[in-house]
């Protein structure tokens, strides 16, 4: 199978859509235990770690690049997603155990996602910027001289 940069951005798109719906669905399955105020914080947190790598995500698909993309290597795709799903599982696996064992508090599973979220965004910053910003307008934009 011949891996292409539409193909690549599919597979990554997935990888975080996928994993913030089942976090999402799992919070909302369990609303009723919870105090009001916490699930607010939770679903706060939660969106507020999506939003950076599905804005970016976002950003890319609507701005298309013009004429033909660069075919990636294969190789790097496969980082990209392998990256981008230990990402996602540092999140999901504790969000999944909250739910279903109702192991630890709102509060202390707030805190694991700031304390994942602040080291962990290296591992998804540069494969999004280079699989979605890098062939678009919007990277082109860094490399257009300046006209006087």
């Amino acid at each position: 199978m011949t891996m292409t940069m539409n193909k690549a951005r599919a597979c990554l798109f997935l990888i975080f859509f996928v994993c913030f719906l089942v976090q999402l669905a799992a919070y909302l399955s369990v609303e009723n235990k919870m105090w009001l105020s916490d699930f607010e914080l939770l679903l706060r947190k939660l969106v507020g770690i999506y939003s950076v790598p599905l804005g970016v995500i976002l950003a890319g698909v609507f701005a298309r690049p013009k004429g033909s993309q660069e075919r990636p290597l294969v190789f790097l795709a496969y980082v990209a997603n392998a990256l981008a799903l230990l990402w996602n599982l540092l999140f999901l696996w504790k969000s999944i155990a909250f739910t279903l064992r109702s192991e630890g508090s709102a509060s202390e599973l707030i805190k694991y996602m700031d304390v994942v979220s602040s080291f962990s965004s290296w591992l998804v910053t540069g494969t999004l910027t280079f699989f979605f910003i890098k062939e678009t307008q919007i990277g082109k934009l860094g490399r257009q001289p300046v006209s006087r």
